[in-house]
């Protein structure tokens, strides 16, 4: 049977690193519903040879949606094996954890979420709580997310990052809730994935209200996404839901006050509020600084966050400025 654009995922090529072996064939498309085999699975990649193509104005290689999985597994594996290497720098682990992120959020977007999906992103948390020990300041950490072509996983990783260093500094220790915050961070914006791509790239402040009203959903669209699979974790279901809440009552999609919030879900809405500031996104193109971003917090919003989760992010921010 012949295969279709629907029978495939496409793969930016600058994705693909020199000397890996690939674990599934690669097509190039040649037209609307033909593609042709330009690589054999279990060989290694050619850089130049991508190049090549791009020098034809050929962006994406193709891989089958069926296969997809393998080379999904083989991201997620070296973001492992990355964070066990001595000799790469912080910023080259960032990079290898966020390369893992993203092949699980374009799993979600081209197959939807599955058990599969979310036991790889259970091995990307692992990789993250260990990128937040690994860590010896922020700097790094947020230097690389920003230049990550990705916002959305890039600003995933940085809001799971971000709530373990705040649960951590507000006393949480046991790696089990670590990871579940972790987990819920994430995951947080996943209902993003069920949305128009021209509505997650527009400004809120030029959306019309049924537009925004729509964009709100996002957090009810990933919690019922989750709990679809049948196993997560209330707590990470909460988180997800409840990410947009805040203590004033002044959040979505509930309107919560603190003392109704699931204690997890305080620390990723804070998390969360504060990487939409320190990272270029369609909201805030020109980011602060990480003290300017908390003093807008502090002095601007009023604080609108859970108070010990804000003092827990102050000390990751004052230990952040020890360390420079």
């Amino acid at each position: 049977m012949e295969l279709t654009a629907k029978d495939f995922v496409p793969i930016p090529i600058h994705e693909f690193v020199n000397g890996v072996t690939i674990p599934v064939d690669l097509y190039i498309r040649i037209g609307e519903e033909k593609f042709i085999l330009v690589g054999k699975a279990l060989t290694q990649s050619n850089v130049d040879q991508f190049k090549n193509y791009q020098n034809r104005e050929v962006s994406y290689l193709w891989v089958r949606k069926k296969e997809y999985y393998k080379l999904a597994h083989q991201s997620i594996s070296l973001a492992g094996i990355a964070l066990s290497k001595k000799e790469l720098d912080d910023t080259q682990k960032t990079t290898v954890v966020s390369a893992a992120a993203r092949t699980m959020f374009r799993h979600v977007e081209h197959l939807g979420i599955d058990l599969e999906t979310y036991n790889n992103s259970k091995q990307i948390t692992e990789a993250v709580v260990g990128l937040v020990e690994n860590h010896k300041t922020l700097s790094g950490l947020f230097k690389s997310l920003a230049k990550f072509s990705d916002q959305l996983v890039g600003h995933s990783v940085a809001v799971s990052s971000l709530s373990v260093l705040i649960a951590q500094n507000m006393g949480f220790q046991k790696k089990a809730t670590l990871e579940k915050v972790a987990m819920g961070g994430l995951l947080h914006d996943i209902g993003l994935k069920a949305l128009p791509h021209d509505l997650i790239n527009k400004p809120i402040a030029e959306m019309t209200a049924d537009e925004h009203q729509l964009y709100e959903t996002h957090s009810f669209k990933g919690m019922q996404m989750l709990q679809s699979l049948g196993i997560v974790p209330d707590d990470i279901v909460s988180i997800v839901y409840e990410h947009h809440e805040n203590s004033i009552g002044q959040g979505y999609p509930q309107r919560l006050r603190d003392v109704k919030m699931h204690p997890l879900a305080k620390v990723v809405s804070l998390a969360n509020g504060y990487a939409d500031l320190i990272l270029p996104n369609v909201n805030c193109p020109v980011p602060k600084n990480p003290r300017e971003a908390l003093m807008y917090i502090e002095h601007t919003l009023g604080i609108p966050y859970n108070r010990e989760a804000f003092r827990a992010l102050k000390k990751v921010i004052d230990s952040e400025k020890k360390a420079a």
